[in-house]
């Protein structure tokens, strides 16, 4: 039986049906002949000539809906940056590279610094927050899709479908969001459904029902990279530079439009992208992706005026364990109704690192602010950083050699 179930404060558009995957594109190419759209791609230098990558790129070749690619990027020197040159050209829809910790759009961003005083230095935020900065002053698209750099199992129709909902007069979403299943041998995607999904469950034990929670708690998977928003709800967002990106962008667009005007779009089954350690010595990984995460949400819910004094934070940790425990419980129950592995102690271990990192969240300290203002707020305090920065842009994708 195909799933249609309605749940939450938002639409779910399920994909039913897989027949009409090439009328939607040719609709499409119609519908962004009067509203473009520009694709944002944030990468790092290691992700160049990647097969993931190479993927996307050949599945993306015949995608007459998309007016250009702006391909984000950190990591390079200007070696890195030549390669990058080379390996996008092979790209057949018109593309630009921001070359975000370059010495150009490097100069741009410390004039803007130091009005400011708030950007962090470049990442994938850092990336999808100056492309969306690109694409809203410009004002040549209507809508600005992302789409991570590193899922192996990219198919084109998924993200038509998720313009088409922003896009269609009949639909005219404000945002669409795509949820998936990370499911292959095993059941991935650990820190949505073992960290934040328990996390806002906790949280509602605690708070209680609170309009931003009920929000958050009606995505499928809140933390997915891949995202549609019309130009003009993009200019009044602020983002993160760390791993608190999506949950922070999720929490804006809370403030920025009305549920009514979000939906999440089914982007299939068998989603497979870059899998995180758990705890790597560079102190990344899980452990401080999810420690970040749990800092934006800490401050979004501050900021909507929820009291988190007093008691609340041994209240949380006590409700988070219990929560987390039914997840692994009824995630081990669904591994064995479907055949799949499933490793009890590691998937407990994972819990227990999530736990210390929501400790940790709870310090202010712990997490240094990553927040990048709006572009709407830029505009108003610096009128002249616009050209600059596409001054600087134009100057980096200038043809080599000219």
């Amino acid at each position: 039986m195909s799933d249609f179930h309605q749940h939450g404060l938002i639409s779910t558009l399920q994909r039913l049906t897989e027949t009409n995957a090439e009328s939607i594109e040719a609709e499409l190419a119609t519908l962004t002949e009067q509203k473009p759209v520009s694709l944002v791609m944030p990468c790092h230098s290691a992700d160049v000539g990647n097969p993931a990558l190479a993927h996307i790129i050949g599945e993306l070749a015949q995608a007459k809906f998309i007016r250009e690619i702006i391909f984000s990027m950190n990591g390079m020197d200007e070696a890195g940056f030549q390669v990058a040159r080379n390996f996008f050209s092979r790209v057949r829809i018109p593309h630009r590279i921001l070359w975000n910790d370059g010495p150009g759009l490097g100069a741009v961003y410390r004039l803007l610094s130091d009005v400011t005083h708030l950007l962090p230095p470049p990442g994938k935020g850092f990336n999808v927050w100056a492309a969306f900065g690109l694409g809203i002053a410009e004002g040549k698209s209507e809508l600005i899709v992302t789409q991570d750099c590193d899922v192996a199992s990219f198919q084109r129709s998924a993200l038509a479908l998720l313009c088409y909902a922003a896009l269609h007069p009949d639909l005219s979403y404000h945002c669409s969001k795509m949820y998936y299943s990370r499911v292959t041998d095993r059941i991935y995607g650990r820190v949505s459904r073992l960290f934040l999904t328990p996390l806002l469950h906790a949280l509602v034990r605690v708070l209680g029902h609170h309009p931003l929670l009920d929000f958050l708690l009606s995505f499928r998977y809140p933390l997915s990279g891949e995202y549609a928003l019309r130009r003009e709800v993009a200019d009044a967002l602020s983002f993160r530079g760390d791993w608190g990106l999506e949950i922070g962008l999720l929490c804006e667009i809370f403030r920025a439009t009305e549920p009514g005007r979000v939906c999440q779009v089914d982007g299939g089954g068998n989603y497979d992208h870059r899998h995180q350690p758990l705890e790597a010595a560079d102190g990344g990984g899980l452990h401080a992706m999810s420690k970040q995460i749990a800092a934006a949400l800490f401050e979004h819910l501050a900021g909507e005026g929820a009291v988190t004094g007093g008691n609340f934070l041994p209240a949380l940790q006590l409700s988070y364990r219990r929560e987390s425990r039914d997840a692994l419980r009824r995630y081990g129950h669904l591994a064995l109704m479907n055949g799949i592995s499933f490793d009890a102690v590691a998937e407990q271990r994972a819990v227990d690192s999530f736990s210390r990192a929501l400790e940790e969240a709870s310090t202010p300290s712990s997490v240094p602010r990553s927040i990048l203002p709006s572009w709407r707020h830029i505009a108003k305090v610096m009128p002249d950083f616009a050209p600059r920065f596409l001054a600087a842009v134009a100057e980096e994708n200038e043809p080599s050699g000219k």
